[in-house]
């Protein structure tokens, strides 16, 4: 027989934040259920109380995020579709979504490989090149390399990476993330000016 809600939501919150800890440290495949257990002081067997398993944990750690990441990216992109000066603005909208979810995001981006959300930071790469291309199409210079994109937002997904990963605080980050999205900004129209310029000579 179950026990009260709230002694059964603690060992549940044990498991949960001992789970955050080790994905972090070794990612979902190496990570070790018997060591999850062991930090949360329970037993192998309370994990499937609460849990359908190791993957089931992961899922619980990060699906609201990849959800609320995935929605954000879209309106974002989109906003700065129709509106090209609030590019730094949506920049810093984002950057502090995943600071606030700085693990889970990590997890997601980092993590993921051999659960459900492995192909994760593969569609948050083509939601970003996607809005490359959308962009150099609203300058008139749609008609370019797809590596261009693709190398863009490669550059762009690796700077957010080195935001979480660093030990920065949220005034930190956001300034950071001001100033380069100002540089990126300015690099983009130029860039594609003269990429305008090549078609119309080409």
């Amino acid at each position: 027989m179950r026990g009260s809600a709230t002694s059964d939501s603690e060992p549940r919150a044990r498991l949960l934040l001992s789970a955050r800890e080790e994905f972090l440290a070794h990612g979902f495949e190496r990570a070790s259920l018997r060591r999850i257990c062991g930090k949360a002081g329970v037993t192998t067997g309370a994990v499937y109380f609460f849990f359908q398993g190791k993957e089931d944990l992961f899922v619980h750690l990060v699906k609201g995020t990849a959800e609320r990441l995935t929605q954000l990216g879209r309106d974002l992109a989109l906003a700065e579709l129709e509106t090209p000066d609030i590019g730094p603005s949506c920049d810093m909208q984002l950057m502090a979504f995943l600071y606030r979810h700085r693990e889970e995001a990590l997890l997601l981006l980092e993590k993921a490989q051999g659960t459900c959300f492995a192909g994760f930071s593969q569609a948050f790469f083509a939601q970003v090149r996607h809005a490359f291309a959308l962009f150099f199409q609203r300058y008139g210079a749609g008609d370019v390399d797809p590596e261009l994109p693709r190398l863009l937002a490669e550059m762009r997904i690796q700077g957010i990476l080195e935001l979480l990963r660093g030990d920065y605080t949220m005034d930190r980050i956001l300034e950071l993330t001001r100033l380069t999205g100002i540089y990126a900004d300015g690099g983009f129209r130029a860039l594609a000016a003269d990429l305008q310029r090549q078609q119309k000579n080409g």
